[in-house]
């Protein structure tokens, strides 16, 4: 069987590899400590955030079927939340997420749908591949340690683009391609209360703002009754603030999302904020994913199609069909 390596553990990888897994020797690598990427959650006792996607859906039959399976497992559940728009302060009508426009959340944690996902995969975690060298007509990994790890027949890189381009070699027949896309980023603002809110919403989405989302994490299902509120500040001011200091974007961010809210939000008892360099994309107009069979390289993930969960699944599946046809 061919071997083939997978670099980058998120909804994309995990996609690509579940399908391949019966066809080659597949191998994945991720360079973080859990698997999903963006589907995650960092819990910070009693609470918990999802502080990356915060939740998914599901348009194509493909994806249903995924998705009712991950239902079905218990790792994943429907959220009906009461949903609110924001233009800079002045709110807008409320409607309700429903079995008529499901929206999905992993159970008991977005993390939950890497872990159902990555069962049964030879998955290196914690393991940052650094360099690609060709190698007998494959390619020989190395770490950031040094460390060989291995040759394979195939390479598929499904890192953020920005990574995806410093990794692979130059010759990679789509590399200048690549090294085009430009993903945003974001800040996710954790902050937990020992008291409920006083909200009417679960969910509000916010345009002329410093931030773009806020959710009660706590509301989702299979959570604990800690109150948890995740913010995701806009993608322009977090590109403005990338580099600031992390004390002054919780407390700029502390302060503005209370504003917003009409709430004294300063006596959150944990307050935390994790920088996504490589957050989203805006909608391509390009291939679901990158395939160079000359020197079996290829790339995927949802930057190639636009920023949803279901864009990374997408992505991931079509490439497989594309590389089983030429195992």
């Amino acid at each position: 069987m061919m071997k083939i390596a997978v670099i980058g553990a998120g909804m994309a990888g995990l996609t690509l590899a579940r399908a391949l897994n019966n066809r080659a020797e597949v191998t994945l690598f991720d360079k973080s400590r859990g698997v999903g990427g963006r589907l995650s959650t960092r819990r910070a006792d009693p609470f918990a955030f999802d502080h990356g996607a915060q939740f998914f859906t599901a348009r194509s039959k493909v994806f249903q079927a995924v998705v009712a399976d991950l239902v079905a497992r218990g790792a994943a559940a429907r959220w009906d939340a009461r949903v609110v728009d924001f233009d800079g302060s002045r709110r807008g009508a409320t409607q309700s997420w429903d079995a008529n426009n499901a929206h999905y959340v992993g159970v008991p944690g977005m993390n939950a749908i890497g872990k159902a996902l990555a069962e049964g995969l030879n998955l290196q975690r914690q393991t940052r591949i650094e360099t690609l060298e060709a190698a007998n007509g494959g390619w020989r990994l190395h770490d950031d340690q040094g460390r060989d790890r291995g040759r394979f027949d195939w390479v598929v890189c499904a890192a953020p683009a920005e990574q995806t381009a410093a990794l692979m070699p130059t010759t990679f027949a789509h590399h200048a391609v690549i090294r085009e896309r430009r993903m945003q980023p974001c800040f996710a603002l954790m902050l937990g209360f020992e008291q409920p809110l006083l909200l009417d919403f679960e969910v509000a989405r916010f345009k002329n703002a410093a931030i773009s989302w806020m959710a009660v994490n706590s509301s989702k299902p299979g959570r604990n009754q800690a109150t948890s509120l995740l913010v995701h500040a806009a993608h322009d001011w977090s590109a403005l603030h990338l580099e600031d200091d992390n004390h002054a974007v919780i407390t700029t961010l502390t302060q503005a999302t209370g504003d917003l809210l009409g709430q004294d939000l300063s006596h959150a008892k944990h307050r935390a904020v994790h920088r996504w360099r490589y957050a989203i994309i805006d909608q391509q107009d390009g291939p679901p994913f990158f395939l160079d069979a000359e020197r079996r390289l290829a790339a995927c993930g949802d930057w190639c199609i636009g920023g949803r969960v279901e864009a990374a699944f997408q992505s991931g599946h079509e490439l497989a069909k594309a590389i089983t046809q030429r195992l």
